[in-house]
C-alpha cells in the first residue's frame, strides 16, 4: 500500500515531529539522496556561519561557498533536483481527491514544488557558474589545494577583505550564495517531502543489533533513526538492496575504538519511501 505523506493526511499529525527525541541519523539509500543530504549540509553550514560576526566564521561561509562551486562543477544537480521534483509531483498529482488527504495542503505543497522546478528550468547554464568569475573566489579556491590552510601571505586580499566592517562582509557573502537560493529551496521542499512521508515504528536492537528485510514493493530512499537526547549509543546503519542492520555503538573516549551495545537499545524507525 502507498504511504502517504503525513504533511497531508487530513487531521493527523507528524508523527515524527511530536517525539521528544533529539538525535536523528539518516541514511541514504541512493546516490541522488545522498547529493541532497549532502548539499544540505552545506547549505546549512553556509547559513548558521553566514549569521556569526567573527571573521573567522565568515572564513568558513566562504570555503562552504567554494565546496558548493566544486560540488556543482561535478556533476549536473540541477538536472538531478529537477528530475526528483518531477517525480514528486507526479506521485502527489495522484493523490488529489483521495478523502483522507488535505486538499488544501495538497494544492498548496504542488503550487510550491511548481513554483521550485520554474525556477531551475528559467536559471540559465550551470548553477553558480557566475562565481567562478569573482576573482576573490576564484584565488581562495585556487589555494585551497595547498596543505595546511590558507595565510595572510598566500593571499593577502582574503586578509584585506577579513578587515572590511562585518555588514560588507555579510552583503557579499549574501550576494554570493544568490546562486544557490534556488537550489537550497527545491532540496529542503524535496527532503521535507520524503522525510514526512512515512509512519515511525517503536523498534528494539537486541543487545545492541537490529536487522529488517527491505519491503520490495517500495522504493525506500532514507532510512530515519532517533534516539533519545540521553542515549549514550549512536546507530551505525548498512543497507543493501534486501536489508538492512543497525548496529548501536558505544564510544565514551573518542580516543578508543568503539564497541557495540550490548544492551538493548529503544529507538524509532522511519522508512521513507514517497
Amino acid at each position: 500500500m502507498q504511504k502517504l505523506p503525513y504533511i497531508m493526511t487530513a487531521h493527523r499529525p507528524n508523527p515524527i515531529t511530536q517525539l521528544r527525541i533529539q538525535r536523528y541519523y539518516e541514511q541514504p539509500l541512493n546516490e541522488r539522496i545522498r547529493v541532497f543530504l549532502r548539499l544540505e549540509t552545506l547549505f546549512r553550514q553556509f547559513e548558521h556561519h553566514l549569521a556569526q560576526d567573527s571573521d573567522w566564521s565568515h572564513q568558513v561561509a566562504v570555503d562552504s561557498l567554494i565546496e558548493l562551486i566544486n560540488f556543482t562543477n561535478r556533476s549536473d544537480i540541477k538536472l538531478e533536483t529537477l528530475k526528483e521534483l518531477e517525480r514528486q509531483h507526479a506521485r502527489l498529482q495522484r493523490l488529489v481527491q483521495r478523502p483522507q488527504i488535505d486538499q488544501q495542503q495538497l494544492s498548496s505543497l504542488l503550487k510550491n514544488i511548481e513554483a521550485r522546478i520554474d525556477e531551475l528550468k528559467t536559471s540559465k547554464g550551470q548553477l553558480g557558474q557566475e562565481l567562478q568569475h569573482i576573482e576573490l573566489l576564484a584565488s581562495v579556491r585556487q589555494k585551497s589545494s595547498v596543505p595546511g590552510c590558507i595565510c595572510s601571505f598566500d593571499l593577502p586580499a582574503i586578509m584585506f577583505w577579513h578587515n572590511q566592517p562585518t555588514d560588507t562582509r555579510r552583503q557579499h557573502l549574501q550576494q554570493w550564495f544568490e546562486p544557490f537560493r534556488i537550489l537550497d529551496l527545491a532540496i529542503q521542499l524535496i527532503l521535507e517531502v520524503l522525510r514526512s512521508s512515512t509512519e515511525v515504528s517503536d523498534e528494539i536492537a537486541n543487545n545492541g543489533f537490529f536487522q529488517q528485510a527491505m519491503n520490495t514493493n517500495q522504493a525506500v530512499q532514507l532510512l530515519r533513526i532517533a534516539t533519545p537526547d540521553s542515549s549514550e549509543c549512536y546507530p551505525e546503519i548498512s543497507a543493501g538492496k534486501h536489508r538492512f542492520s543497525v548496529r548501536f555503538m558505544i564510544n565514551k573516549n573518542p580516543a578508543n575504538r568503539p564497541e557495540q551495545c550490548q544492551q538493548d537499545i529503544h529507538f524509532k524507525l522511519g522508512m521513507c519511501a514517497f
